[in-house]
């Protein structure tokens, strides 16, 4: 059901992006702006439980190995049950794509919390614009409905963080 509330949202966008574009005449940055509403609405599929994946990704990490490409982390904020994380990273000519990934576990002991990787796949674009996305994690999709969902913090790492500390703790909901 909040599929298709999101998608409900994209197309009422793409509508009010043709409708505004069209009367400018800029065909490519109608093209653009609809390509960005429909990506925006990709964001919130992109999660993942698979503790294999995510043991292998995490051991490549620790061990100075990355995975997709580098992006820098400007403000996270949890809402409920959604995380957005505005990021920065360069390119601009190619579609990109972030993928969260989680282990299934919820780690009990003090500090509870929850381990998540972002992973970044810059579809091989060599553009150098600095380009600033907002991504959001449905807790709901990600999580479920486990009991620790919102009483534990997240520890959100870049798979180009190379040390033990998380890049950023996104505290329990008060």
């Amino acid at each position: 059901m909040k599929k298709i509330k999101y998608l409900i949202v994209a197309l009422i966008g793409i509508i009010a992006l043709v409708t505004s574009a069209c009367s400018n005449g800029d065909d490519n940055e109608l093209l653009s702006e609809v390509n960005d509403a429909l990506y925006s609405v990709s964001m919130y599929t992109n999660l993942r439980i698979n503790k294999e994946v995510f043991d292998e990704i995490n051991s490549n990490r620790i061990n100075g190995i990355s995975k997709g490409a580098n992006y820098a982390i400007k403000n996270v904020i949890r809402e409920n049950d959604f995380i957005k994380i505005d990021l920065s990273y360069s390119g601009g000519c190619k579609q990109h794509l972030f993928e969260i990934i989680w282990d299934g576990i919820v780690f009990t002991d003090d500090p509870c919390h929850m381990n998540l990787l972002l992973i970044h796949d810059d579809n091989n674009d060599s553009c150098e614009a600095l380009v600033n996305k907002t991504i959001i994690i449905n807790l709901d999709d990600l999580i479920g409905d486990i009991i620790y969902k919102d009483t534990c913090s997240y520890y959100l790492y870049n798979t180009f963080n190379f040390n033990e500390s998380a890049d950023v703790v996104i505290k329990p909901i008060n």
